[in-house]
């Protein structure tokens, strides 16, 4: 007999499906979540999500907002990000030379990772104070194709990669917002010849961001920096001239990634 015999599918099943829960709750914790909306964007019956939820919450993973039916993420979860953190907290240790950045660079500048098909904001920092449009705090999840962090590191990956996940992404996309993609589809093809994410308010009217990847020793991207500003469109030359001054401070940076676990 095996000494460690595999878990049944059952339980994988539902562990996965309790993951995914977990991954979309921390893509929105401003307002949480509804139960139908969750269910909704999973694709489970929401009896399953129901029983999901249950079970994370008498965890601690999971907390009901206060005067609300909506769900968010737990204490448990923030405990054990806390001790997570000094192994995977990019954020922290180059808080001094971020923050630095985005008030040179007067705009908004985020760094994030990729989590999957996802990018998560690890720092935000407000160069010129915070503008109310830009919706992704720390911790946040999105897509990788819906921002310009995100599509800096996409567009790195191998074609074939990069095809599952635009596939993947486009069904979660369009779930919420079917005429997005189109605005997606614009910024993956002006950023895709020039290898930076270039935005030019194809998401979000008004918003304007540009990416650049960070890179670990072998060359990997497997971060971001995005500046973003509100207000008119760049025209592409300053776009050029920022993408620059944004590698510069993405090489800067780059040595804190020997002191993580990536």
């Amino acid at each position: 007999m095996s000494a460690n015999p595999r878990p049944a599918p059952s339980v994988t099943r539902s562990l996965h499906r309790a993951v995914g829960l977990l991954r979309l709750l921390a893509s929105h914790t401003r307002i949480g979540w509804r139960l139908s909306d969750l269910a909704e964007q999973s694709g489970l019956d929401p009896g399953t999500v129901h029983r999901l939820l249950g079970s994370l919450c008498d965890d601690g993973l999971v907390t009901r907002v206060p005067g609300s039916r909506h769900y968010t993420l737990g204490t448990l979860a923030f405990e054990l990000g806390l001790a997570a953190a000094p192994y995977f907290d990019l954020g922290r240790l180059a808080q001094a030379q971020l923050a630095a950045a985005a008030e040179q660079l007067r705009g908004t500048l985020f760094l994030k990772m990729r989590s999957g098909m996802e990018s998560v904001c690890l720092a935000r920092h407000d160069g010129v104070g915070p503008v109310p449009s830009l919706m992704l705090d720390v911790g946040g999840r999105r897509p990788l194709c819906l921002t310009a962090g995100g599509v800096a590191m996409l567009i790195q990956l191998a074609p074939a990669e990069q095809q599952q996940i635009e596939t993947h992404n486009r069904r979660t996309v369009t779930r919420q917002d079917a005429a997005r993609w189109l605005g997606v589809r614009q910024m993956l093809a002006r950023s895709r010849p020039r290898g930076i994410a270039l935005n030019l308010g194809d998401i979000a009217s008004g918003i304007t961001a540009i990416g650049v990847p960070l890179r670990s020793e072998d060359g990997t991207a497997v971060a971001s920096l995005t500046l973003a500003l509100a207000g008119a469109p760049w025209l592409e030359a300053k776009a050029e001239d920022m993408a620059q001054r944004l590698h510069a401070v993405a090489r800067d940076i780059a040595p804190h990634l020997a002191q993580l676990r990536w």
